[in-house]
């Protein structure tokens, strides 16, 4: 028994001493810690090196300087370090201090759009206080230190001659730190003292041993949505939710390349992937697709789709209904064996009133039995609409988040879903206009295959990694502008030229002994880059003129050769000869016309052999040329009507054509391809004239309209058969005496019917006849009078106010963007958007010779005005980073060309 008692006793001392030793371990002799101990993992970057005087010595000597100089943070951080080393004699003590110690720099969140650093010298198993009490020593007067205490723990708070808090500074066992936010230091107080310990530290694990000569960069994916939240105008958009979810950290050690920053490193997941790329990987195939519009691409390049769908986004919520549908009708019979596991995740440049443009391109392995799949599950539910556009069918799916219920929440933000197939890619797009890019893209040789020096290079996409990210800066820079909060907003904007001096920033993974190795790559122009500059407007001469033996009356018109690819231009007379001029600017044909052309001027391939007509009208008749200026047999079609407006259908791309016909007199009448009458439409009375050119539109998830817009104000609204949709006629207004607009509706899930009166009465309207917002633009004068225009492609549109000595221009948002001191009635106006900020205004004034091209902030882009007498056409030559411009002046063609 006293044995037992013996043995007790022991057991308590024992206890008593281990704990008090603890205590006086923890608290009392100040412990010896990681700094990585005292940063919450939320951080959004830390940088961590045991040689920091030489990293910065090294950093300061790379031309990279010149650059990351401008940017505040880098300035303020240097002009801090000659203060302090000031303070401590100007003899390199710094330096000295900083000396195999560990430093740490790290960004944290103090507030919803405000970041601040912390900065940390740790000690060792020496004590920082007699560092910390040199600096006090020798501060200057203006200087007023003032000591508190958090959780027991001292902070000084260091205040400048205006009583304005400069700094914050603790010691933490063997380490100290120093923020210009209290927050920060008061962060790092709670995770000293707690027993939970939740810190970056603790997610590195076995990682967190530092052995990079230069240092490492570590980062989380918690701590990049905490940067994306602050800075977005959207905090709850689909990128920061993802990452929230996500517990991927990456600890990347620094190495100084010529040229470019590289980062390379663990990335430590919370879930085991294996980044082996697809064996079968053909990144070539994908290159022959992807648009040199490109602005983010993110490379899933997997062994196999199953691997592939390991990767999740568990901050997608599925819809049961949809899931089931996908799970039932394609996953359990094997629809996704066709993939090969590569899958290219773009977003596109803006087009329009789109600003939000995702494609998904997937190689399959069996394209047609993966259309086949998806055109069954198509057929079996409420949505059976397809469309055709450059001889791709194109399926469409309204579904919310199609790709995403499929490929396990990855490719998120589809309101709906276009699918199309390009050889071996299946493309999956979230609009219309986005499809349609892809395709005009990869028709015209603009992707990364046809215009390689579009393509970022090996460094950014690499088919040997499993996953990438990359951001092409100068690209995407204005959309980020557009993005950011207020907050934000001015910053990016003012140093918007140092941020483009990185051509990209690119974070790889791939599969190294084992496990995932992650790389960021960060180029950069070794060449300085200057403080912003106005830019000023360029000085045109004509590259070529083309001059006839009389006055211009029609044109140009830009159309397709199909021989080379290149534009030829149709022009017409005052005698009513219709020319057809090639790229040379030699004569092809010139055919003499029964008068003036009435129509714009449209192609056929009415053999079905890939060779062109165009398709043209006069009052008296439809004219359809050869390009050997013959008429195809049946043609001039005539309706002893007299002919005001003429468009070109084709349903479904099979060039079973149709041509929508209006007369002076109200009537509608459509032709077969042949010029044949079609039942329904031979003619279909609307008993008033016709204002706008009718025109087909298939509408998503609503079928097929017929539209036309009377003299009256009203719309008309038909089936393909004649008969009346739901809703007609939409009654606008007597006073609605300009064509309507049908643009993209938001988000690109619609189309939207837009009208303005001459008063100023803006009207938008839904394709059920529903008025869907009206309201009343200011008027500065009674006289005022309004129009809207829209893009070459219809995808946007402006705002016109036409004053008595000046033209005020606004977005379709109402927002004034300029004001013109131009004004007429004779003025004529041109709006052409070929994506991201290649916004250009045409005017044309007739009566002085003149054209003016504008940006959408005003600014004139050439120093002197344009020969011009009438609509001035423009082309975008993407391959050559150029615009070809063409006026009329009296009988002379003029083509300007204009760098981008």
């Amino acid at each position: 028994m006293k044995i037992w008692k013996s043995l007790l006793i022991i057991a308590v001392i024992i206890l008593v001493s281990w704990g008090g030793f603890w205590l006086y371990l923890n608290f009392l002799s100040g412990r010896n810690i990681n700094s990585l101990d005292l940063i919450h993992p939320e951080a959004v970057f830390v940088f961590e090196s045991n040689q920091a005087d030489q990293t910065w010595n090294e950093l300061v000597s790379q031309p990279l300087w010149e650059v990351i100089s401008q940017l505040p943070a880098f300035a303020k951080t240097a002009d801090q370090l000659v203060s302090l080393d000031s303070l401590t004699g100007a003899n390199g003590q710094v330096s000295r201090t900083l000396r195999n110690k560990q430093v740490t720099i790290s960004y944290h969140a103090t507030g919803i759009d405000s970041f601040d650093l912390l900065f940390t010298v740790n000690f060792g198993a020496n004590s920082p206080l007699d560092f910390l009490e040199e600096i006090k020593s020798r501060i200057p007067k203006s200087i007023r230190i003032q000591s508190r205490t958090y959780s027991d723990i001292e902070v000084l708070e260091f205040f400048d001659s205006a009583n304005s808090r400069k700094w914050s500074v603790s010691v933490l066992g063997n380490v100290l730190l120093a923020s210009s936010s209290s927050f920060i230091i008061e962060e790092a107080i709670r995770l000293y003292i707690s027993a939970d310990q939740n810190s970056l530290a603790s997610k590195l694990s076995s990682n967190l041993k530092l052995d990079a000569e230069q240092g490492r960069l570590i980062f989380s994916a918690h701590g990049l949505s905490k940067l994306l939240e602050g800075i977005s105008k959207e905090r709850d958009n689909i990128t920061v939710k993802e990452l929230a979810q996500n517990d991927a950290v990456f600890a990347l050690n620094l190495t100084f390349e010529e040229g470019q920053l590289i980062f390379k490193g663990p990335a430590i997941l919370s879930e085991e992937l294996d980044f082996t790329p697809a064996v079968r990987a053909n990144f070539p195939e994908f290159q022959k697709v992807i648009s040199s519009r490109t602005q983010t691409i993110t490379q899933i390049n997997m062994d196999g789709v199953f691997e592939t769908q390991k990767l999740r986004n568990t901050a997608f919520t599925s819809k049961s209904t949809i899931s089931g549908e996908i799970q039932s009708k394609l996953t359990d019979r094997g629809f996704l064996d066709n993939f090969s596991g590569e899958f290219y995740y773009l977003k596109l440049e803006n087009l329009g009133n789109q600003n939000d443009n995702q494609v998904v391109l997937a190689r399959v392995l069996n394209p047609a039995q993966a259309i086949a799949f998806l055109k069954e599950y198509r057929t079996s539910t409420d949505s059976e609409q397809s469309d055709f556009y450059r001889d791709s069918e194109i399926l469409y799916f309204p579904e919310e988040d199609f790709p995403a219920h499929l490929f396990n929440g990855k490719f998120a933000g589809f309101p709906q879903t276009h699918i199309s197939l390009l050889g071996e890619i299946l493309v999956m797009s979230n609009s219309a206009a986005g499809m349609k890019m892809i395709l005009d893209d990869f028709a015209m040789g603009n992707t990364w295959a046809k215009a390689p020096e579009s393509f970022p290079g090996n460094r950014a996409i690499n088919p040997a990694a499993g996953y990438s990210k990359t951001f092409l800066i100068d690209k995407i820079w204005e959309s980020w502008e557009n993005k950011s909060n207020p907050s934000w907003s001015p910053f990016l904007q003012i140093y918007a030229p140092t941020f483009r001096a990185f051509p990209f920033v690119s974070l790889r993974i791939n599969q190294i002994g084992g496990k995932p190795e992650a790389t960021l790559t960060i180029p950069y122009q070794s060449s300085g880059v200057s403080a912003v500059k106005e830019t000023a407007g360029v000085s045109l001469i004509p590259a070529k003129t083309i001059t006839l033996s009389d006055k211009i009356v029609f044109g140009p018109k830009a159309i397709l050769n199909f021989n080379d690819r290149t534009e030829d231009l149709v022009v017409q007379d005052t005698n009513h000869v219709l020319h057809l001029i090639n790229s040379g600017g030699e004569k092809v044909y010139s055919v003499p016309l029964s008068g003036p052309v009435v129509s714009d001027a449209y192609q056929i391939d009415f053999l079905k052999n890939g060779k062109l007509q165009l398709l043209i009208a006069t009052a008296e008749n439809l004219y359809a040329i050869d390009r050997l200026g013959n008429p195809l047999p049946g043609f001039p079609v005539s309706l002893n009507e007299r002919i005001t407006h003429l468009n070109l259908v084709d349903y479904d791309n099979t060039r079973e054509y149709r041509y929508f016909i209006a007369t002076e007199s109200g009537n509608l009448w459509l032709l077969d391809r042949n010029g044949k009458k079609l039942e329904g439409w031979d003619p279909l009375k609307l008993q008033e004239r016709v204002i706008l050119t009718p025109r087909h539109i298939r509408v998503p998830g609503k079928g097929d309209f017929m539209v036309a817009q009377s003299a009256s104000g009203n719309v008309h609204l038909f089936n393909r058969r004649g008969e009346k949709q739901s809703g007609s006629p939409l009654s606008l207004g007597k006073d609605f005496i300009t064509p309507i607009n049908i643009t993209s509706g938001a988000r690109g899930n619609s189309l939207k019917i837009s009208a303005i009166s001459q008063s100023g009465e803006l009207i938008h309207a839904s394709f059920n006849g529903e008025i869907t917002y009206r309201t009343q633009l200011v008027k500065e004068n009674r006289d005022d009078r309004f129009e809207l225009i829209a893009d070459q492609s219809g995808y946007a549109e402006l705002i016109l106010s036409k004053q008595y000595a000046k033209t005020v221009v606004s977005d379709d948002q109402e927002k004034v963007l300029f004001s013109l001191l131009l004004s007429g009635e004779n003025l004529k106006f041109g709006y052409f958007d070929f994506g991201s900020n290649r916004k250009i205004l045409a005017v044309s004034d007739p009566e002085q010779g003149f054209g003016y091209l504008y940006d959408l902030k005003g600014d004139m882009l050439t120093t002197t005005p344009l020969e011009s007498e009438g609509p001035i056409q423009i082309s975008h030559q993407s391959t050559k980073g150029q615009y070809v411009i063409r006026t009329v002046s009296g009988s002379r063609i003029l083509e300007y060309l204009m760098p981008d």
